[in-house]
């Protein structure tokens, strides 16, 4: 009885311990349990009533009269049970026991054949994987489709063969097609026109002569249709396979004007002209960026609404017509009269229109993508899709106000709306976007969130062999170094690469250009925990320890002893300097441009060429060289700035010579500010040049330029020329070039309106947008060490010059700036609002 289940377990006891009419409190908690076992309890198929009576309940008062064990109360009234009664009530006990083991032998037979029923469903390893496969199986990508029907370009010879022997026999016999006096005149009159026979021979490429011969023969068919006739009658000359296969010929001959030809040939035999061929077409004018024979294509062989792949074409067009540095203000154009006449673009329209916005790097066309997503949200198109929603997250991690640096809330949010509000399935490239927009924040918090979603990237949808679908690929890293390096966690960036050179040496996808600026990067931001100047010198070594360094602080970059990578990150910034000449030097054999083989001998990265698709460009020494800026003298940045160049054959860029300037206004008292001034001087000349060659730099790089070379002159105590260096520089740039405003895009209006070839709802206001073209300039926070030298030397004159100038500065850009928030742009000055 133990086994039993507990309900059954709990009417049993209750129908032994106690008879119905002692029944106390449990009696009205058991009752309906009791009742709903009794039930359950009976045999499947049964009918009628239970096999034993259910007790009734006890009334009212005689609960309250009687206790548990039946015993009179004093001071109560009631009849006692006679003997009779309780013999009889013994019986029917002994009876319901009886049915009770009954029903119980029932419920284990019943449980018996459950058990057997269950045995029969079970699985073998091979039938669960399978199921397992196909149940955790990833989604597989749709294939596009192509634009024609897919055919074997044998084929198609062999059928444009055959239509001109068919056009060529055709032309020789004699027409039958009517019979009237008015036709035969006209058929004589056209015998003496200049038709290709077989005897005539044809020169050029056969889809040429198959036009030739098939222009011939309806100029021949049409001249033999009566001229009143109110009807054009469809003149068939090819199958539609023929058609297909004379346009792909030409297609694929990239001969554009004789697949328009093709076309040409359909619309005067009055068939309508198929979609395929027609987007082939244009869907080649617009590779090679040709506007006008595209919209010419369009007006000639359109004859309704042009359909979503059409659409699509047309606008990129223009996107790729438009030079990257310009806002594509055409194509933002033709999208919104595809809106104003009720036939929107596709989604892909607009993704390609914003990702085209943000290639600018202009803070306006930023400031446009942001507002054209929200407009099509409005208007075409409510739910973005997968695709789309990547490229928003993605241009989260470059805000359109460079100062304020990433959105990495923004990106959360969308990425929240896209996986849990909207259920899409995230790609590769959407895991990438929002770590990449959580790491270019440099805050922590958001850094160490990029890494979470990159662990659930890894740990999310694997299949049933336990592989993700979500593989990461060099995007992915790239994206976590660019976090690493924002808060210079050195840890996290050497098991990167640690990881990336152990599982893909030698593959396309291992270390490359870009790796190896996010890990020099990283070494530049890292702050080694030990300070030499902290620690307690031993007496009779301190002296000599600190000339050790000091030498080999301040002598040339060589190999270092000991270039093996450690499980503890570098502790001060000799090892730092160490770890990353040790990198440089791999990376330099691994190409072939040294081999001295110093890196290989010691064991570093033992084995194949890890490094050999690492490519030398000027930002990869930039980055190398920034880590001697920061960890390393002065004299050996010098050094390594000399020599370098050459060495990997790159040349310098504008933000090289700036970099190294800064390095020298940082420079310390003593010696190595009269290197910096060295250094700084050579340096100046370059950029000098550079700058006086060269237009279109960045007027902030110019700005900074001349800052720092004015800070090391009056850091040197060269007063004069660093006033002098000011007078230049005002001179150049004057204030006044602040004053002379840009017009404002007429796709920039803020005037409230339905309908217009601009956004209709906006995400971003005016004064969110930075202005681009502000010229250099310079403010009292720049001058502000060459004002305290100039106190200390009594110079008055140049005193007041300082403050003169930065005023003007400061004042001119003020009223730049209220000149560009009461702009108006050119089509509502035209509107006259």
């Amino acid at each position: 009885m133990a086994s039993l289940p507990p309900g059954l377990w709990d009417l049993t006891m209750s129908r032994i311990s106690s008879p119905a009419v002692r029944l106390g409190r449990l009696g009205f908690a058991h009752s309906a349990r009791n009742n709903a076992q009794a039930a359950l309890a009976r045999a499947p198929g049964s009918t009628g009533p239970p096999p034993f009576p259910l007790s009734p309940a006890p009334a009212q008062n005689d609960l309250y009269n009687r206790g548990t064990l039946g015993r009179r109360k004093p001071g109560r009234s009631g009849a006692l049970t006679p003997r009779s009664e309780k013999v009889q009530q013994k019986q029917s006990l002994g009876g319901a026991i009886a049915e009770l083991e009954n029903r119980v032998k029932a419920l284990k037979e019943a449980a018996d054949v459950e058990v057997m029923a269950a045995g029969d469903l079970v699985f073998s390893e091979k039938e669960l994987l399978g199921m397992y496969e196909d149940l955790l199986a990833h989604p597989q990508q749709e294939q596009p489709t192509p634009t024609l029907p897919a055919s074997n370009p044998e084929a198609d010879l062999v059928t444009l063969h055959r239509l001109e022997q068919e056009l060529l026999q055709i032309s020789s016999e004699p027409e039958v097609f009517y019979d009237t006096p008015l036709v035969s005149r006209l058929r004589a009159k056209s015998a003496t026109a200049a038709t290709p026979t077989s005897d005539t021979p044809l020169v050029g490429e056969l889809h040429h002569r198959v036009l030739k011969l098939a222009n011939a023969r309806l100029d021949r068919l049409e001249s033999l249709q009566p001229s009143s006739s109110t009807s054009s009658v469809p003149i068939v000359l090819f199958s539609l396979h023929e058609y297909e296969a004379l346009t792909r010929t030409c297609i694929d001959k990239n001969d554009l004007e004789a697949a328009e030809g093709v076309l040409h040939l359909m619309k005067r035999s009055a068939l309508p002209i198929p979609e395929a061929a027609l987007t082939a077409v244009l869907q080649r004018h617009t590779e090679a960026a040709d506007v006008h024979r595209a919209e010419m294509c369009l007006a000639n062989f359109l004859t309704g609404a042009p359909t979503l792949p059409q659409r699509h074409l047309h606008v990129k067009c223009h996107l790729k017509a438009t030079p990257r540095d310009r806002v594509p203000e055409s194509a933002l154009a033709v999208l919104h009269s595809y809106e104003g006449q009720g036939h929107p673009a596709p989604m892909k329209t607009y993704t390609s229109a914003i990702s085209a916005l943000y290639s600018t790097n202009l803070s306006i066309a930023r400031a446009q993508a942001w507002d054209l997503f929200s407009h099509m949200r409005y208007v075409a198109h409510p739910t973005p899709d997968v695709v789309l929603y990547t490229a928003m997250i993605r241009a989260c991690a470059s805000a359109i106000n460079p100062a304020r640096g990433a959105e990495p809330e923004r990106a959360l949010d969308l990425w929240t709306e896209m996986t849990v509000e909207k259920g899409m399935k995230p790609t590769v490239e959407t895991y990438n976007a929002v770590i990449l927009a959580c790491a270019r924040s440099g805050r922590k918090e958001y850094v160490n969130e990029g890494f979470r979603i990159a662990k659930q990237m890894l740990d999310a949808n694997r299949d049933a062999y336990g592989r993700s679908a979500y593989l990461p690929n060099r995007r992915t890293l790239c994206a976590l170094l660019e976090g690493a390096k924002r808060i210079g966690d050195l840890a996290r960036a050497r098991w990167i690469l640690a990881d990336m050179v152990r599982s893909d040496a030698g593959k396309e996808e291992g270390v490359n250009e870009e790796i190896m600026m996010h890990v020099f990067h990283t070494y530049t931001a890292y702050v080694p925990p030990f300070t030499r100047h902290l620690a307690v010198v031993v007496p009779g070594k301190g002296p000599a320890a600190v000339q050790d360094t000091e030498l080999a602080t301040d002598a040339p970059p060589a190999p270092p002893r000991s270039q093996r990578f450690t499980r503890v990150p570098p502790q001060t910034s000799n090892e730092v300097m160490e770890e990353v000449q040790a990198l440089f030097q791999r990376v330099l054999e691994d190409t072939g441009r040294d081999t001295t083989g110093s890196a290989t001998d010691t064991g570093m990265f033992s084995g194949e060429k890890k490094f050999q698709h690492v490519e030398f460009t000027t930002r990869l020494v930039n980055s190398y060289l920034a880590v001697f800026y920061q960890h390393s003298s002065l004299q050996a940045s010098a050094a390594l700035f000399s020599e370098v160049w050459e060495r990997v054959g790159c040349t310098p860029d504008p933000r090289s010579y700036l970099e190294a300037l800064e390095r020298c206004a940082r420079s310390k008292r003593g010696r190595e500010r009269h290197v910096g001034l060295e250094f700084a001087e050579r340096v100046w000349k370059e950029w000098r040049a550079l700058e006086d060659s060269r237009r279109g730099l960045d007027p902030r790089m110019v700005e900074r330029a001349h800052v720092a070379f004015m800070r090391v002159l009056a850091l040197n105590d060269q007063l004069q020329r660093a006033l002098d260096l000011v007078k230049a520089f005002a001179q150049r740039y004057p204030p006044s070039q602040l004053r002379e405003v840009p017009a404002k895009p007429g796709f920039r209006a803020n005037r409230t309106a339905l309908v217009g070839a601009r956004p209709l709802v906006r995400l971003t206001a005016p004064n969110e947008v930075p202005d681009d073209g502000v010229p250099p300039l310079l403010m009292f926070s720049d001058l502000e060490i060459l004002h305290h030298r100039l106190v200390a030397a009594g110079m008055t004159p140049g005193i007041g010059y300082v403050k003169y100038i930065s005023k003007a500065y400061e004042w001119a850009l003020r009223a730049r700036r209220d000149s560009v928030m009461r702009a108006r742009s050119a089509s509502v000055q035209a509107d006259g609002v």
